[in-house]
């Protein structure tokens, strides 16, 4: 005792291991606290401590063990008791210290520990169901001690949980190798085995030496989920355990044996399990990789949770959320030096986060060029040539600045994910990082010149004048003649005058000159209700096709004339509110933000309109209404 710690826990320590017991009555143990103090201090000043206020400093001491898990305080006493939470523990642990010299013995018990162990401090497993499961989901538990049950009345074994599955499956084999170097069984093995693993004789050999002379290697083997390990492991249990069973009487190694065959069995198919899942996950990744590099190209996390293998079985099933939002960071994260990652995030089309390999999007970029170019080349071509055949032009037919603004608009409304892609600042450094690489970028899809955006019109193909050509060609000859188009446009715009009031986009009454009295505004206002026009009307429509569409959604009345009569108040509540707004409103700017807000408090403020059913189309109309009539002010 004159070496012993003074300290409270080691002191409780050696007074269990010296009765036996992990239970110790406080009473006798201050008694005994007080007498080796008396003796041990002479020769040891610190045990000095113990002799002045011993209550205090053992109540307080032992309050902190308990804190600490490492004893707990009973009340089932008179006095109370203090058990000692890792005296079963440690017992076990000191049990196992010499696994070599005792491979020829079962794995420890209670009865070979003589030790008897509450139910409330040991969890049992069965050796051939519930130990699987452990190892596939291992218990955070308070129970270190774990009580392997093995079939057929070949005993049990106590383990600590800490011990699964390195320690454990090295004693195992241990004991294993133990079996194979008596007698013959190490050739009778062989000579089961091989026509089993027909072909592989030489690899049989070799594991069967390993595990004679290199016992502790072949635990690696086994954790890995090798193929070969996986069937060795799996024959030679099988039949290990129908020979020892056969056998009448059974030896002490024998049942060490089939102890150990039980346990290495269990835990060789949990990595063979593991290893299978892994590789599965490798592949499923692998086929989400090959996913993303297929058109549209953008991806949103919605989208690759329903990607599924060639199989049809979704990949989801193979690796977890967890696993996937690890492997998507990884992906968008990690690079090489001064380099983006090869998977990128962008906003695709409503801002969604979607994702993009980074080599995709030079073929990305052209295929969404293809796609707008024929798109806004056909609205565009409609539009112009509606414009010609009325005698009209625009901005954008003479000045290449405005005709890129339109080119941008159109692209815009048509193709935003293009626009959306085009404006990503990565963009720019991805072409920087392709353009220095040996490929760099394929001729088609090159977008940038000296570090700038190419103009739409290039990157469209659109050229104004050839466009504007390729119109005119396809209408009477006339059209061709600059002197006869305006005539015809000047008498034209006569007629219009004239009919003005009649006309549902023209019927602001003196709007031009008594509201904007400067034409430069309203010329501004006019050309901004002309953009949103083409914003807002969806393809395949005109302002006028689209409104009739509208029309049919909120003026659902069965009478003809009712119905025209309800359309035609409604448009004069409009023009009215609109006249209202441009003579309060001196320095009126038209955007798309204030033409829906003018639209929402029309509707919304009217009790008539409010009623009406289709909202969303009354308010649609209103916008589109509104803009039809700044889009002809003068």
């Amino acid at each position: 005792m004159a070496q012993q710690k003074t300290d409270l826990y080691s002191i409780l320590v050696s007074y269990a291991n010296k009765y036996n017991s992990p239970y110790i009555k406080i009473d006798s143990f201050l008694d005994f606290l007080e007498r080796h103090a008396k003796t041990l201090s002479e020769e040891n000043p610190e045990w000095l401590k113990w002799l002045k206020d011993k209550p205090i400093k053992f109540w307080t001491e032992i309050s902190v063990l308990v804190e600490d898990g490492k004893c707990e305080l009973l009340a089932d006493t008179e006095d109370g008791r203090i058990y000692m939470s890792r005296y079963y523990p440690q017992l076990i642990q000191k049990a196992y210290q010499g696994a070599d010299e005792d491979a020829d013995i079962p794995f420890h018990n209670e009865e070979s520990l003589r030790i008897t162990l509450p139910e409330t401090q040991i969890r049992p497993l069965s050796a051939d169901y519930d130990f699987l499961f452990y190892l596939s989901e291992p218990q955070d538990s308070d129970i270190p001690i774990l009580k392997i049950k093995f079939p057929d009345g070949f005993g049990s074994g106590l383990v600590l949980a800490g011990m699964i599955p390195r320690q454990l499956a090295e004693m195992a084999i241990l004991k294993i190798r133990n079996y194979l170097r008596k007698g013959g069984n190490k050739e009778y093995v062989l000579r089961k085995l091989s026509p089993q693993l027909q072909g592989r004789e030489s690899n049989l050999k070799d594991l069967l030496n390993r595990i004679l002379l290199r016992p502790m290697d072949c635990y690696n083997a086994i954790e890995e989920g090798g193929e070969f390990s996986s069937l060795f492991w799996a024959h030679f249990c099988v039949i290990m355990k129908n020979d020892i069973r056969k056998k009448k009487e059974h030896l002490s190694d024998d049942i060490a044996t089939i102890q150990s065959v039980y346990i290495i069995e269990t835990i060789s198919a949990h990595f063979k399990s593991l290893a299978v899942k892994k590789r599965e996950a490798e592949q499923a990744f692998k086929d989400l990789e090959n996913h993303l590099a297929k058109p549209p190209f953008l991806y949103t996390l919605d989208e690759i949770l329903k990607f599924t293998n060639p199989k049809g079985v979704l990949l989801l099933s193979f690796y977890t959320n967890d696993g996937l939002e690890t492997w998507l960071r990884k992906k968008t994260t990690e690079s090489e030096t001064d380099k983006l990652p090869p998977l990128l995030i962008v906003k695709g089309e409503g801002n969604e986060k979607c994702f993009l390999q980074k080599d995709k999007i030079p073929v990305l970029c052209v295929r969404l060029l293809n796609i707008a170019r024929i798109n806004v080349k056909d609205a565009l071509t409609r539009h112009w040539r509606k414009l010609l055949l009325e005698y009209r032009s625009e901005p954008a037919m003479e000045k290449n600045e405005e005709f890129e603004k339109t080119l941008f608009a159109y692209t815009k409304k048509l193709c935003p994910a293009l626009t959306t892609l085009m404006e990503d600042l990565k963009l720019s450094l991805v072409y920087e990082e392709l353009e220095q690489s040996e490929s760099g970028v394929p001729a088609p899809a090159k977008i940038f010149s000296n570090g700038h955006l190419l103009p739409y019109s290039s990157l469209l193909l659109i050229q104004r004048k050839e466009l504007l050509l390729d119109i005119k060609l396809m209408l009477p000859f006339w059209y061709s003649l600059p002197i006869i188009t305006a005539i015809i446009a000047f008498f034209k715009n006569l007629g219009r005058k004239k009919k003005a009031r009649k006309a549902s986009f023209e019927n602001i009454e003196g709007m031009g000159e008594d509201i904007l009295e400067e034409k430069d505004r309203a010329g501004e206002i006019r050309r901004a209700a002309q953009e949103l026009e083409i914003i807002l009307v969806p393809p395949g429509y005109t302002l006028e096709t689209y409104l009739e569409e509208l029309e049919d959604r909120w003026s659902r009345l069965i009478d003809k004339q009712a119905r025209a009569n309800l359309i035609e108040d409604v448009k004069s509540l409009i023009r009215d509110s609109l006249r209202r707004t441009l003579k309060i409103q001196k320095h009126f700017k038209l955007t798309q933000d204030t033409v829906n807000q003018m639209a929402q408090n029309i509707v919304t403020r009217t009790p008539a309109l409010a009623s009406l059913s289709g909202r969303d189309s009354i308010i649609i109309y209103t916008e589109l209404y509104m803009l039809g009539l700044l889009g002809s002010i003068k």
